[in-house]
């Protein structure tokens, strides 16, 4: 899927907002982020950090809205926003592709999957899962901690627990999630779902691409659209849309069903892991942690 209609994004904001400004960025940014500060060899002016984001178009307003409520929230805790700038140039697609291809490399993820561009060799050793993705078909890696830690337990799901029959996969997104679950498990029947088209188109290509059409199923959707019960769910969201799936999700899982979340700060992982199994269907059975990211592996209540 080519990729058009790309804007390179410059956020420009003060130290002590940096932090937090850059996790929501590699949450939202699945083209990619580069900072930038006086250790680099493009500097903004002293004090300041900047980033540079590569977005479609149609996701620029909303990617700017998130990080001025986040600074907004800052501010409220009484955290130095000020200086905070953002501007916005329109590029074209071989400008975004050759910056991608500055930062994304052949990656190893976890034990055995080897995330990896087009463009570059890689032997391949036994035991290696490959995802290969390229900048023209979507956005999104998989380098991002949140997706990291999906597939950091994934394979400890492989290595404890009994073969899934059903996965879903919600918030699809590229699809890497789909495919690794592809990779892991043979039978397993997938299905993976998004309420975004693009995304979907994205995720039809990947697949495609890496030869499992055959597969996994993808379906344009939300949460509420999805209908029976399966094996595994992997829902690498936001924390603000896991809250509101709590009642949801326990009810798409089988009676050996377990349920896998991320997008989750470390910060916020308690209290969502609270939430989903207080209704005493679900308990907790795994946890992982990555730069202050942090996932759940929460199962169905024998």
């Amino acid at each position: 899927m080519p990729v058009s209609d790309i804007t390179q994004i410059h956020y420009r904001v003060p130290h002590a907002a940096a932090e937090s400004v850059a996790n929501l960025l590699h949450e939202l940014s699945s083209g990619g982020v580069e900072q930038r500060d006086e250790e680099t060899l493009e500097s903004p002016e002293a004090g300041l950090v900047e980033f540079v984001t590569w977005v479609p178009e149609s996701k620029v307003d909303e990617q700017v809205s998130a990080v001025e409520r986040l600074l907004s929230s800052l501010k409220d805790l009484g955290i130095e926003t000020q200086r905070f700038s953002c501007s916005r140039l329109q590029v074209d697609s071989d400008a975004w592709v050759d910056a991608y291809k500055r930062h994304f490399r052949t990656t190893r993820i976890a034990r055995r999957f080897v995330v990896k561009p087009s463009w570059e060799d890689y032997d391949v050793q036994p035991g290696d899962l490959m995802i290969e993705l390229d900048p023209g078909m979507a956005f999104g890696t998989g380098l991002h901690a949140s997706t990291k830690l999906v597939m950091s337990t994934l394979e400890r799901v492989a290595r404890l627990c009994p073969t899934p029959q059903t996965v879903l996969d919600l918030g699809c997104g590229t699809g890497i999630l789909a495919i690794a679950v592809a990779r892991l498990w043979t039978a397993s029947k997938i299905i993976a779902v998004d309420n975004d088209p693009v995304a979907v188109e994205a995720c039809r290509y990947n697949v495609a691409h890496n030869g499992l059409q055959d597969r996994i199923e993808v379906r344009e959707g939300s949460a509420g659209s999805v209908e029976g019960q399966f094996s595994l769910i992997c829902a690498n969201l936001s924390y603000d849309v896991l809250s509101g799936l709590t009642k949801t999700l326990p009810r798409h899982l089988d009676d050996f069903g377990r349920l896998i979340l991320s997008g989750l700060l470390a910060s916020q992982a308690q209290e969502l892991c609270v939430a989903f199994t207080s209704g005493l269907q679900l308990e907790p059975e795994y946890s992982e942690e990555e730069n202050d990211w942090r996932s759940l592996l929460l199962r169905v209540r024998l």
